[in-house]
């Protein structure tokens, strides 16, 4: 791979990013193509929004926590399994 990447490496990059830290040659060309194509930025953004729209919807649910009828229902459901 070369220093200037595909829209296909470039996504894939993008992608990775969120779960791992990029070694720097990575870095410097995703970042390079993100300069450079408008589309990639775009899916850049729109894959960090899914993230932290996601990250907040887990946040909510976790505080919210289950209703006593949701929990009513998971013990009769791991009941009927033993």
């Amino acid at each position: 791979m070369g220093m200037l990447k595909t829209c296909k490496e470039t996504s894939g990059l993008v992608t990775q990013s969120l779960d791992r830290s990029l070694n720097f040659r990575e870095r410097v060309g995703m970042r390079l193509h993100l300069m450079i194509c408008t589309n990639c930025r775009r899916f850049n953004q729109q894959m960090h929004l899914i993230r932290a729209w996601l990250r907040n919807e887990d946040e909510a649910s976790m505080q919210s926590g289950l209703s006593e009828q949701g929990r009513e229902r998971i013990a009769r459901n791991l009941q009927k399994e033993e």
